[in-house]
């Protein structure tokens, strides 16, 4: 080797020692422009001072409907919220990541300006998580998943919106060249597509340098390393479990004396109605195990959900979803014990092995909140395929000598391969015997079962044992499973022992659960944490000092331990209350749309047999270790992976609304062909892959066309229903006898009610001289007939004594027809009849005049609901919603008017404490008063006669009152019309005393009346009546004061009160159904009666000859505004079950705001009539001290 040589090669390996030495430094250069570009990134997202644009856009959905929305412009970021609240949670809908956008505009047939994001490769566009770490958006239509149409209101702003999104394109691809790795970790808000490829790269002449590529695949390998190496909590067997015994002997438990006394001084403390949340209990009741840990006793038989996973029967998947709900009860400690309440920030977690799947169901719990006290869980087994999510609010009520245990919330059980979410609710414990009798412990109250896609659903009651029920009467349940509102099969059996099926169409029964002691031999494996590894909030180290105390018996240092818990917790809530913070939940997030708390950590992916391998738990975190990483799918239900995939494939050239040109479609296809010619040496490859992508899309196009039937398929079926009930079938109404038999039935009766209606008029109303108008009479009683008709419907609803389509027609041809006389017959007939009493107007015109008269009110009726919430023109200005909100209004008016009077007016006439002390002198007084009246009105006349023949006379008087009569008739001589005035004068007081005589005898034969035993009677009503009126008139000032309206119907609420309160135990359907038909059979009863009475009062005041039958008609227009606006009252006294019908054929109103508006009405009109009998009372008295 030469010296050329040796100097050659030294030099060479100068270049490469200083080349590595530059590649180093290259290489930390770049690490630190990677970070220093996350932090900006970061920055930006986080800093509400960065902010490009924020104004309002619209935005189309998959449904191809159009949702204004509150859009804000980042660098690299384009996020949506659904108002201007951005800084709150619950508003944000969804973040697009525009460095994987292409931005186009897009013509459009309507207003505006319209734009389009979308991915080249037809990839998601949406980041995974929300800018403050959201997991699930607010609640709006579902939008596409690689493209994002959007709209803005003139073409100004949306040049605007093009240029902001260009700048904030090109910052995000200064910013872009960062890993996608290391920006999952140091970003908790935004996510970048796997297979995301830089367009930068692409569009250049780039190639990759072999070190490099070397060291990428180094780096790869290392990663997957320590995949490999999976970090999971350690796990044991947990401790056995104790049993108590099914039966009665588990339910009771006999005090010990010295802890009588403590059960004393707490009964001290409360009082009956009172949450016991906060009170201090003490710990001989209770059970050495936490809150959270006893909701995982439900679980022990989550292996039927596997077998629900994989039924392909809806109804056979209901079943066994409540076979596994019904599992979860029968474990029972022994004894009456109550598990410790969860502190703020207590966890616990668990799993069950399922030797049948060969996997794992996890169940992690949070306490989320301590006033109220609120416990979050969530149990998941994908590889059985589903999920379950819960949210609970314990509450405890004490009445007197038992208290309620009551679990508010309930849980969503999904069933991930299904895309089916069943809604459940617990009953309430209910413990008895604090005081007086044996202390026992039961299951009550009613639960339901619902799914949200097949409309399947059970309803469960768990009684209470009957009050002289026996031993053999205890944990009794009864239910039934329905599709819609037919009942399937009925269930019946003990909750603690074995349920029964009974199948509607065979009758034929079948075990659903049980015996237990089978059931006991099935329950799956659980395991706890080792308590070593355990932190120091999670349930067992939290209170394993308590436990210890408890199992060792000894009271003072369970209490001493349980305390020093509490302070812990108090401490904890001071500390964050000095720093001015509060508790940041771990695991959970508050869903407002739902108000249910969501595991963070969720995922609601189906089970991928070729991908999936096992699910474990780390850290309180479930994860699935996977071949290849997968999107974490944030929802609850399979239906949008459907969405999610189909949208992903379709092209734009699919859209119908009319707008779409196929420039879009036709632009990708071209640049599809263009990234082919340029690979080149990849053709093959994207050849292949076109195929494979031609074919996922020809299997969406499938799938929507499958959607589409079935879209069409069940908008069939509810048009048909809808036909079915609302009667426009009319050859179901005509072939079905039952519908005949019920109209005969219903003709029947109102024919009894019309003629009795005609019968009032002929003979009451009319009882007089008065002309008497047949048309006049016949729509006064058809008046009556349809009003009475109505009433008689509603009670048939309680009986359910026809079929319900047959209700809701005639319901419905009822109340139309009643609205016909209302709006139209009878306005014209008082118009017409009123012009007719004119004389100066001919009888030609009248009907023309009476027509005109009609529109006026028409106009003045559509006006007069204005003011009130009636419904707009969009329902149509003659539908039966828009009729009704007005009628609605006068009728209330008119019944909380008379309401009010009669609450008052009735125990100012039957209370004796308002009767007034007439004596015998005290009627003659008066007599003698109205004599001598009479006695001048015949001296003054006999004079003004006189006077007018041109006589004069002088008599000589015998008397006083002759002399005062003498002198006043001689200072007035001549003076014929100051006479007349003066006899006038003594007339209207003689009419006067007549009266008041009158009201002297009728007080008088009062007075004696109340002395009998039907007096005292009338007396005692008057007390009562009285103390009603004052309790109504407080109760709707309360109501009008906090706008509050009743939920719960009177009857119900009463019953609950009833088996709570006394302990009773009722068949709660069968007596609501009865007691509700008495209840609005009286109120119907009542209501007739008292309208009848007092129209006759009215009638026999104002009418005469000429007008009395336009106030017939008046009476009969009243009478029916009266009447429809009783049902819109009466509706709110029926139990729930029985409104359905009521609510749809009248409609979409506001029943609360009649409510509301019948308590002003009512307290207004009340404290009148207490007023005006005050001051007529106040005048009354010194007259007749006189």
């Amino acid at each position: 080797m030469d010296g050329s040589d040796v100097s050659s090669a030294t030099s060479y390996t100068l270049d490469s020692s200083q080349t590595k030495t530059k590649y180093k430094k290259r290489k930390l250069q770049y690490h630190q422009a990677k970070k220093r570009a996350t932090r900006e990134l970061m920055r930006a997202l986080k800093d509400p001072t960065i902010v490009l644009i924020a104004d309002w856009l619209k935005v189309r959905g998959t449904l191809r409907k159009w949702t204004r929305v509150f859009c804000v412009l980042k660098p690299g970021l384009f996020i949506i919220y659904k108002n201007q609240k951005t800084h709150k949670h619950g508003h944000w809908i969804g973040t697009v990541l525009l460095n994987c956008c292409e931005l186009i505009e897009r013509p459009s047939k309507k207003g505006g300006f319209c734009f389009k994001l979308f991915h080249p490769l037809d990839q998601s566009i949406w980041a995974a998580r929300g800018p403050k770490g959201e997991a699930f958006g607010a609640v709006t239509q579902p939008l596409p998943t690689s493209y994002l149409i959007c709209r803005s209101p003139s073409d100004e702003s949306g040049r605007c919106w093009m240029d902001g999104l260009e700048m904030a394109l090109k910052c995000n691809r200064l910013l872009m060249k960062t890993l996608h790795n290391q920006w999952l970790q140091d970003c908790s808000g935004i996510v970048v597509e796997d297979g995301f490829e830089d367009k930068a790269m692409k569009e250049s002449n780039y190639s990759v340098d072999p070190e490099d590529e070397e060291e990428a695949i180094s780096e790869m390998e290392e990663a997957d390393m320590v995949e490999k190496v999976i970090q999971e909590t350690v796990y044991v067997s947990a401790p056995p479990e104790v049993f108590g015994a099914s039966g009665e002997s588990e339910q009771v438990e006999e005090v010990a004396e010295e802890n009588k006394s403590l059960i004393w001084t707490l009964m001290k403390q409360v009082r009956p109605g009172m949450d016991l949340s906060k009170v201090v209990l003490p710990t001989f009741i209770l059970e050495p195990r936490s809150f959270l840990e006893k909701l995982a006793d439900y679980y022990y038989h989550a292996d039927l959900l596997s077998e629900a996973a994989k039924e392909n029967d809806p109804y056979k998947r209901m079943q066994l979803v409540l076979k596994f709900y019904l599992s979860g009860f029968y474990k029972k400690p022994k004894g009456l014990k109550k598990p410790y309440n969860p502190i703020l920030g207590e966890v616990f977690r668990c799993y069950w092995h399922d030797p049948s799947t060969d996997s794992r169901t996890f169940y992690i719990a949070e306490q989320v909140s301590h006033h109220p006290p609120i416990s979050a869980f969530f149990v998941t087994n994908r590889k059985s395929g589903f999920n379950i999510s819960g949210t609970i609010l314990a509450k405890s009520k004490y009445y007197g000598n038992s208290l309620s245990a009551i679990m508010c919330g309930g849980a969503r059980i999904t069933l991930l391969n299904r895309g089916e979410n069943y809604i459940v609710t617990l009953p309430y414990a209910h413990c008895k015997g604090l005081v007086l009798g044996t202390l026992s412990m039961e299951l009550g109250g009613s639960v339901s079962l619902t799914c949200d896609r097949t409309s399947y659903s059970a309803l469960i009651e768990f009684k209470l044992r009957p009050f002289f029920g026996r031993s053999d009467c205890i944990n009794m349940l009864s239910g039934k499973i329905m599709l819609g509102k037919e009942t399937l099969a009925d269930i019946s059996g003990r909750w603690d022992d074995t349920i029964y099926i009974t199948d509607k169409q065979t009758n034929e029964t079948n075990i659903l659960w049980g015996p237990i002691e089978v059931a006991v031999a099935h329950r799956l494996k659980r395991s706890d944490v080792d308590f070593d590894v355990q932190e120091e909030f999670e349930s067992s180290k939290l209170w394993i000092k308590v436990t210890e105390a408890i199992k060792a018996c000894d009271q003072e240092w369970a209490t001493i331990e349980k305390t020093k818990v509490e302070e812990l917790q108090r401490q904890k809530a001071k500390d964050l209350a000095d720093k001015g913070k509060i508790h940041q939940t771990r695991l959970f997030d508050l869903d407002t749309n739902s108000n249910m708390w969501i595991y963070r950590h969720a995922d609601y992916r189906p089970w991928d047999i070729q991908n999936d391998l096992f699910q474990y738990e780390c850290d309180f975190i479930i994860q699935t270790k996977a071949l290849h990483k997968t999107p974490i799918v944030k929802s609850n239900s399979v239906r949008s992976l459907n969405s999610l995939a189909v949208s992903n494939m379709k092209d734009e050239e699919d859209w119908t609304d009319g707008e779409e040109t196929p420039s879009d479609a036709s632009l990708i296809i071209t640049k599809e062909e263009d990234e082919e010619e340029e690979l080149g040496e990849n053709d093959a490859v994207c050849k292949n892959s076109t195929v494979i992508l031609n074919e996922v899309r020809a299997v969406a196009k499938l799938v929507n066309e499958l959607n589409d039937r079935m879209n069409t398929i069940s908008s069939d079926m509810l048009f048909l229903r809808s036909k079915l009930i609302s009667g426009d079938a009319r050859w179901f109404w005509f072939s079905n006898s039952d519908c005949w038999s019920a109209a005969t039935t219903i003709v029947v009766v109102a024919a009894l009610v019309f003629a009795c209606g005609w019968l009032f008029c002929i003979r009451q109303l009319y009882s007089g001289n008065q002309v008497r108008y047949h048309k006049v009479i016949f729509l006064f009683s058809i008046t009556f007939c349809l009003s009475c008709t109505m009433f008689e419907l509603i009670i048939f609803e309680i009986l359910n004594f026809l079929e319900s389509s047959v209700r809701y027609y005639y319901l419905k041809l009822t109340l139309y027809l009643l609205l016909l006389l209302l709006i139209l017959v009878i306005p014209f007939s008082i118009a017409q009849y009123t012009l007719r009493n004119i004389r100066i107007i001919r009888e030609s015109f009248v009907n023309l005049l009476s027509g005109i008269s009609w529109l006026l009110f028409l106009y003045g009726f559509w006006k007069f609901g204005f003011p009130f919430p009636a419904l707009s023109s969009r329902f149509g200005i003659f539908s039966i919603e828009n009729i009704i909100s007005r009628v609605g209004v006068i009728g209330v008016t008119v019944m909380a008017m008379l309401s009010g009077f009669g609450a008052v007016n009735c125990p100012y006439t039957y209370m004796s404490y308002f009767m007034q002390n007439i004596t015998d002198s005290d009627v003659r007084n008066m007599e003698r008063r109205y004599l001598k009246t009479i006695d001048m009105i015949l001296t003054k006349k006999k004079k003004l006669l006189l006077e007018r023949r041109g006589y004069t006379s002088v008599e000589s008087q015998a008397n006083w009152l002759k002399l005062v009569a003498s002198s006043i008739l001689s200072s007035s001589e001549g003076s014929g019309a100051l006479l007349e005035e003066e006899i006038n004068y003594l007339e209207e007081a003689a009419r006067q005393l007549l009266t008041e005589i009158m009201e002297m005898n009728d007080m008088k034969r009062r007075l004696l009346y109340s002395k009998t035993l039907r007096g005292r009677y009338f007396d005692f009503l008057g007390y009562f009546f009285s103390i009603y009126c004052v309790l109504k008139l407080i109760m709707a000032t309360v109501n009008i004061i906090f706008d509050r309206v009743g939920k719960v119907d009177p009857v119900t609420r009463g019953i609950e009160i009833s088996v709570h309160l006394m302990g009773f135990d009722f068949d709660v359907k069968f007596w609501t159904q009865h007691i509700s038909f008495i209840l609005v059979g009286v109120i119907a009863v009542t209501s007739v009666r008292g309208l009848l009475i007092t129209i006759s009062k009215l009638f026999s005041i104002v009418s005469s000859d000429k007008w009395s039958n336009i106030v017939c008609l008046l009476l009969s227009e009243v009478m029916g505004m009266y009447f429809v606006s009783s049902v819109l009252l009466i509706r709110m006294s029926m139990p729930a079950e029985y409104r359905s019908i009521i609510t749809d054929v009248l409609g979409e109103l506001k029943f609360n705001f009649y409510h509301r508006w019948f308590d002003v009405i009512f307290l207004v009109s009340g404290l009148s009539s207490i007023f005006f009998l005050y001051m007529a009372r106040k005048k009354y008295i010194p007259d007749k001290g006189d």
